[in-house]
């Protein structure tokens, strides 16, 4: 029978006993950040969010946001290395919540970039958050993000830090939700288990949109 997740001491342990890094400090979660922004240069989602061209400052805003407005969210990096990084959403968690997200940097982010940006976010995430009720009814794992260091292998990453993940979900009961919106994204969520349950295009953009569970 599915549990609920109000504590996830439980999932820190076991990621700690998979030989897992978790991510706890400011300075660690900007070191991680290091890896996403390189990550995501080339993903279709955050150069069309960024106005068509990729800027790493604009990226690492909207992720350092996210990630210090969800308070539950897991981090952890294959080794104090950091050579590639997740984070998980524990299960019925909802929507990003908007007043911290403006107080952990979402107000900066307008004001560097123009209403456009904003636009454009309110787009994606009312497609993103339609597409994942739909799959999931959002009683999920949802994987926020995987990244690895742009100059190792990706693959070679992506067993280690997401089946521990995935098999604990599936053991108590959970799914895993993820989104996807670039090529090398499917082959390694499918690498990892994952299979694409339905796609999209987000209005107004020419990004495509894979929502991808196991």
């Amino acid at each position: 029978m599915a549990r609920s997740y109000r504590n996830t001491n439980e999932v820190k342990e076991m990621l700690g006993q998979e030989g897992l890094y978790l991510i706890d400090t400011r300075d660690e979660i900007e070191k991680m950040l290091d890896v996403m922004v390189r990550f995501y240069a080339d993903d279709a989602l955050f150069i069309w969010l960024c106005g068509g061209k990729y800027d790493e400052e604009t990226s690492r805003n909207m992720l350092r946001a996210s990630l210090y407005s969800m308070p539950n969210a897991i981090s952890y990096a294959d080794s104090p290395e950091f050579n590639a990084v997740a984070a998980w959403v524990p299960p019925g968690n909802k929507n990003l919540p908007i007043i911290p997200y403006l107080k952990n940097g979402g107000l900066d982010i307008y004001k560097q970039n123009g209403i456009g940006i904003i636009y454009r976010m309110l787009s994606y995430q009312g497609y993103s958050s339609r597409m994942h009720k739909q799959i999931t009814g959002k009683g999920d794992w949802y994987l926020f993000s995987y990244a690895v260091d742009p100059e190792l292998d990706c693959f070679a990453y992506s067993e280690k830090l997401l089946r521990p993940m995935t098999g604990y979900s599936w053991d108590t009961g959970y799914a895993c939700y993820c989104e996807v919106t670039s090529d090398k994204g499917i082959d390694i969520m499918k690498a990892a288990g994952f299979q694409v349950r339905d796609q999209g295009r987000i209005s107004g953009s020419k990004v495509n949109y894979y929502g991808v569970m196991v």
